[in-house]
């Protein structure tokens, strides 16, 4: 297993990672993979994958050399907003996808574990998320608290860990 850095230029990359992101997008939505992008529509599909990714850092799970996971992530900011408001200066992990016969073999951790790595080098006061596949139980084990809270355009239940900066003096 290993990760590698998504590369929007990377032509190959974009490719192998489009039939992951249309997979992630119909199990969220429920839907079938057809029926939200149809085969028809291929170039506007296309321009909307690139726009989604578009700012956000994304690492991707190569397994056997082939794409089985994914995790985007950013900092909330003028620039790139999150899902839901007063979330400035917070870390945003915006979607996190484990292909389904890899769910359940720590997978998710290891990817929320990598963005969170990511996040923490800023100066944040912790990293939100929205659960819109109602997988709060996995969050709360990574030490996420449901605030109860809604997010008002996907409907998902917002999950926060408060982020300690703290200094790692040798002696003092």
């Amino acid at each position: 297993m290993k990760f590698i850095q998504f590369d929007m230029q990377d032509d190959a990359m974009l490719m192998a990672l489009l039939p992951l992101y249309q997979t992630y997008e119909a199990e969220i939505s429920e839907e079938a993979v057809e029926d939200i992008f149809p085969a028809d529509a291929f170039d506007e599909n296309f321009v909307h994958f690139k726009e989604y990714f578009e700012g956000k850092p994304t690492l991707i799970c190569v397994i056997d050399g082939e794409y089985k996971g994914f995790v985007s992530y950013h900092l909330v900011s003028e620039d790139m907003l999150g899902y839901a408001d007063g979330y400035e200066g917070w870390g945003h992990m915006s979607e996190i996808y484990t292909v389904k016969p890899l769910r359940g073999q720590g997978l998710g951790k290891v990817m929320a574990g990598k963005a969170e790595e990511a996040l923490k080098k800023h100066d944040i006061k912790g990293i939100y998320l929205t659960d819109i596949a109602d997988n709060g139980t996995f969050w709360q084990s990574l030490g996420y608290v449901d605030t109860g809270k809604i997010e008002p355009n996907e409907g998902g239940r917002i999950f926060e860990k408060l982020v300690r900066h703290g200094h790692h003096d040798q002696g003092g």
